[in-house]
């Protein structure tokens, strides 16, 4: 492991894996993301980050795809495998596992071209999803024997049905029976006439006087001892008779659980490599989801323990301010200084956050065009003033995880130290800090200490392999911007917090003499490198501004361009279909002349004559009906009208061309095709919008809208949750109505589980509903029992 359990912990990388195991369909996959833990093999990240990748590129195919529908069934299938009975609600997950294992099988293979664009699936998603293997068999079995409610159906078996209709009979005796008894004359006896059960036995409230008297057995009675709960004798032989069944009943719907605990045994290695496939899959989809809630990407893998940031954002804070820096390249190690609050460790646990995650396999939220390389060890001393935990740290302790860093720490780590040498004398302090730096150099590592220490600088900026850099902070609000700058030492501030705070320029001037003329020199040219910095970002945020904005104008435009050229084809395939149903028309009118003048030569010469007369008529007239359709203005464009570039039509030559000028005759210049001609404006067109299929269709649509505006707006579906019966019935009546209307056949009631009143009601409505010709419970993938799917007439 690349990092241990403690720096994790530091890092805070906790709250990660929460967040991911949150995005988990199934507990296996929530497990695995609480045990994620960085690696540091290179070709393990890379196949990691890869996975994720496709996980991400199935999301954009298909952000509807999940595991819906899978459960857990490991402990089902332990007990299973180790000889255990599987009960009726354990065969209903992993009948619902195979179901949904199916499926997803079938959508990464492209066996269901019906659920989605499944042909794209990337090919290490095919690869886990090849190791799934169908049990349709299993399931088919499972759905035949167990309802939803999750009883052994009756239709299980031949001996279940016969012992369940024999237990329906003898409770309906049962009932006539007591009915008998309440009515009789011993109804005197009772306390009140009804009828209630204590363990399995039916009795009848007596009252206590009439205990010796009344023929029955006692169950149970009152806590005042008024009321005996007895059991006639006349019910006692039928209850007897009803347990003896209920008894076959159990043991035959106990054979049936056997037999498919058993069908389930015998393919319990296969179950089992299929399930660990859907967990994989499950967890490759949640690192997908996560990476696109936090807007990550996956970074460059390079070679090389480097370190190229563009944009990081630390994923745990609500606005972060983006981190951008280099390390490895050009330096190995960053002193970072600054004033506390100024976002110093912030930053340092961003970039140890970074890393770890792309060591997992996880998307960071930075700029794609960010680079990583992979640690063999993740190192780590921050102050745990800063953690969460709040808590404080000794010079000791400091210490202490300083020589298990140096002990650890190679050419391939990333060594970060917050405040590092502090909590000693400022003299020992540093000097320990820039030994400690050194010899991490020496072994090549990489690396980012925070500090306040100003000797610091000095060092950094005399070692050739390392850099400094600050945190930004505006000494006007006092406030920092926790923007941290490669390559420029930071300041203090000291002063100016004091000024804006209110300190006498008193004591202000007399601090400043304490100062050495150097030191007054160093923070006027840090102010003026800052101000410099400033200035830079600013023009280069506008350029970087501008050059989205031609970016977005060249997009805009490319598209206009292609909307147009799909615009015109279109008109060419409409006036195509055009002219061939002007063609057919044509030739029936010929026909239909011709037939006429046939029929005519069997008669007289007048008649001959009368009907040549009519077809001739018939054919002028639908020669100018034609001629009216195709005709257009005699009288050409204005000059105004026409400008360089413009597309023409030339009704002449039956083709578009473009205007490049005027000839020196007053006619336009105009390029068709390899042509260049000119021509006067009376035979010139300007292409007509209004004449466009696109112009026609929004006309029909518009014509449309209000006849089908009902269609438009109804739902298939109408949720009742939430309502009282009657409110429901009277909603649900008004909608089937409202769906007969619009020609709808096929509505979906949503009603939820619960206590099944709510669905009971809707389906009486629904029997005695003169519109509904069938319904039925969902599916699975429908809703289950929470849905009601209804035919209309």
């Amino acid at each position: 492991m690349a990092a241990s359990v403690k720096v994790l912990e530091k890092l805070e990388f906790n709250a990660i894996k929460i967040a991911l195991a949150a995005e988990c369909t199934l507990p296996g996959a929530r497990e695995r993301a609480e045990a994620l833990a960085p690696s540091p093999a290179r070709e393990k990240v890379a196949a990691l980050l890869g996975e994720t990748e496709e996980g991400s590129t199935l999301l954009r195919l298909n952000p509807l795809f999940s595991l819906r529908g899978a459960k857990e069934i490991r402990p089902a299938l332990e007990r299973c495998l180790r000889g255990g009975l599987l009960r009726e609600q354990d065969l209903l997950d992993i009948r619902d596992t195979i179901k949904a294992a199916r499926q997803i099988r079938a959508d990464l293979l492209g066996e269901n071209q019906t659920r989605g664009k499944t042909e794209a699936a990337p090919a290490g998603l095919r690869a886990i999803a090849a190791g799934i293997t169908p049990a349709k068999k299993t399931e088919e079995a499972i759905t035949l024997a167990i309802g939803e409610d999750a009883r052994v159906r009756d239709t299980a078996s031949e001996e279940l049905a016969r012992c369940r209709r024999a237990e329906q009979t003898l409770r309906q005796r049962i009932r006539e029976t007591i009915d008998g008894v309440l009515r009789g004359p011993q109804q005197k006896m009772l306390q009140d006439l009804l009828f209630t059960t204590r363990g399995d036995r039916w009795v009848l409230p007596v009252k206590a006087e009439y205990g010796s008297v009344f023929p029955g057995i006692v169950h149970d009675q009152s806590a005042s001892g008024a009321t005996l709960y007895m059991e006639p004798m006349s019910v006692v032989r039928l209850a007897n008779e009803l347990r003896e069944t209920e008894l076959k009943s159990i043991k035959e719907a106990e054979r049936i659980l056997a037999r498919l605990t058993a069908d389930v045994a015998a393919g319990g290695a296969a179950l089992t490599e299929t399930y660990e496939a859907l967990l994989r899959l499950d967890f490759i989809l949640a690192k997908a989801r996560y990476g696109q809630k936090t807007g990550g990407a996956a970074p460059a893998l390079l070679r090389e323990p480097n370190i190229s940031l563009v944009k990081a954002r630390h994923p745990l804070i609500a606005r972060p301010v983006p981190l951008t820096l280099e390390l490895g390249f050009s330096s190995r190690f960053l002193v970072v200084t600054g004033p506390n609050t100024g976002g110093k460790t912030v930053a340092l646990k961003t970039i140890g956050l970074m890393a770890v995650m792309v060591q997992c396999g996880l998307f960071i939220p930075a700029g794609p065009e960010s680079k990583m390389g992979v640690f063999s060890h993740i190192l780590i001393d921050v102050g745990d003033e800063q953690s969460i935990e709040q808590s404080l740290s000794t010079f000791s302790s400091h210490m202490a995880n300083i020589v298990e860093i140096l002990r650890l720490a190679g050419a391939s780590s990333l060594v970060l130290f917050d405040e590092i040498g502090a909590g000693t004398d400022p003299t020992e302090g540093v000097a320990l800090a820039a030994a400690i730096i050194g010899e991490l150099l020496r072994r090549g590592s990489r690396g980012v200490a925070t500090t306040h220490y100003g000797a610091l600088k000095e060092f950094a900026y005399n070692t050739d392999a390392a850099e400094n850099a600050s945190v930004e902070f505006n000494a006007e609000t006092l406030e920092p911007t926790y923007r941290l700058l490669v390559g420029i030492p930071g300041r203090s501030n000291a002063f100016s917090i004091a000024r804006r705070l209110g300190l006498s320029e008193d004591v202000l001037a007399e601090a400043h003499s304490f100062l050495s003329r150097r030191q007054h020199e160093e923070a006027e040219l840090l102010g003026n490198l800052e101000e410099t910095r400033r200035r830079m970002e600013l023009a280069e945020e506008r350029l970087a501004a501008e050059e989205r904005a031609a970016a977005d104008k060249t997009a805009k435009l490319a598209k206009k361009a292609e909307e147009a050229s799909a615009r015109q084809e279109e008109a060419l395939r409409q006036a195509r279909e055009q002219a061939a149903e002007i063609i057919r028309e044509a030739r029936r009118e010929a026909e239909e002349a011709v037939k006429e003048i046939k029929e005519a030569r069997k008669k007289d010469r007048r008649a001959q004559e009368e009907a040549v007369a009519r077809s001739r008529a018939k054919l002028k007239n639908y020669a100018q009906t034609i001629a009216d359709g195709a005709a257009v203005s005699k009288d050409g464009p204005r000059p105004e009208q026409i400008h360089p570039g413009l597309t023409v039509y030339l009704p002449n030559m039956r083709q578009r061309g473009q205007i490049i000028g005027w000839a020196s005759n007053g006619e336009a210049l105009i390029q068709a095709g390899i042509m260049k001609m000119s021509v006067p404006l009376r035979e010139i067109r300007l292409t007509d919008e209004t004449r466009s299929p696109e112009h026609l269709q929004r006309t029909i649509r518009g014509s449309m809208s209000a006849g089908l505006a009902k269609a438009v707006t109804l739902r298939s579906e109408i949720d009742l949750r939430g309502n009282k019966l009657d409110e429901a019935i009277e909603l649900l009546d008004k909608y089937l109505d409202d769906a007969v209307l619009t020609g709808i056949h096929q509505v979906s009631v949503i009603h939820g589980k619960g206590t099944g009143a709510l669905r009971g009601g809707v389906h009486a409505f629904l029997r005695r509903h003169p519109h509904v010709s069938a319904f039925r419970l969902g599916e699975f993938g429908e809703g289950d029992t929470g849905v009601t799917i209804i035919e209309l007439k």
